[in-house]
Order: structure tokens, then sequence, then C-alpha cells
């Protein structure tokens, strides 16, 4: 089997690169502002680079922020195309964390079929404080 990053493009791989290095999600203009210096000058070179990870399901687009992070799948192996998607993002900070738990994608697939509804793609979001920002804000 060949590996996710040797069937990637030049820009898809410094894309990859910065968004594994990134403490926080960065959208597609953080990103060609980050990547000039590579080379890479142009919006569509980034969005096409963010399109072809995003579909070998090696990055997630955060819809709350409109921004992106490296998949940070514990279980590389089994990594799925599709897989899951379910994040805590800070409304405070900014930082976003992945989530690995598939009790609740068990769940939402359980409510599709009671809904008669096929789901296509899965994106769970929950959004408020974390543990530093709750502290700073005295909540």
């Amino acid at each position: 089997m060949r590996s996710k990053s040797t069937e990637l493009s030049a820009h898809s791989k410094k894309v990859l690169e910065l968004l594994s290095k990134s403490a926080k999600p960065l959208s597609a203009y953080e990103i060609l502002d980050k990547l000039r210096k590579f080379g890479i000058k142009a919006p569509p070179t980034v969005y096409r680079a963010l399109e072809s990870l995003l579909e070998r399901g090696m990055v997630h687009r955060i819809e709350s922020l409109n921004a992106f992070v490296a998949c940070h799948d514990e279980d590389e192996e089994d990594h799925e195309h599709n897989h899951t998607a379910q994040f805590a993002v800070c409304r405070g900070c900014g930082s976003v964390a992945e989530i690995h738990d598939h009790r609740l994608s068990d769940l939402i697939h359980e409510l599709g079929k009671k809904l008669k509804f096929r789901i296509e793609r899965e994106m769970l979001e929950l959004l408020g404080l974390c543990q530093q920002c709750e502290k700073k804000t005295g909540a």
C-alpha cells in the first residue's frame, strides 16, 4: 500500500506540514500568507491543496471558524477517507481539539436510520470555552 503522503503534490505536502505544526486552525488566507516564502502566491493553489487533503481525510474544515486543521486521528492504520469529524472548539482562543469517540458516530448513524436519512458526511462541532479561557473569564 502506498503512503498517503507520497501521493500528494508538493503544495499539498507544504499545506499539510504547516497545518500539522500549527497550534490553531488556519484559514486559507493565513495558510497562503505563511507559504508565500515557498513560492505559493495564489489563493487557488491553496484551495486546490486543501481540497486534495480534505478528500483524503488528512485535514478537516472547522465550519464555525472557516479554518482548517490537520487530522490527528490516533488510529492511522484504520484511518477512513470519510471518518467522523468531531471537534471541541473554544470560542475564546480558537483552539480546537479533535474528538475520537465512536459512540457519538454510532449515535448519529442510529438517528439517521430512525429518520430514514442517509448521512453522507458527519461534522460535529461543540462550541464553548477551554479550561484556560474559562478561568480567564471567571465563568
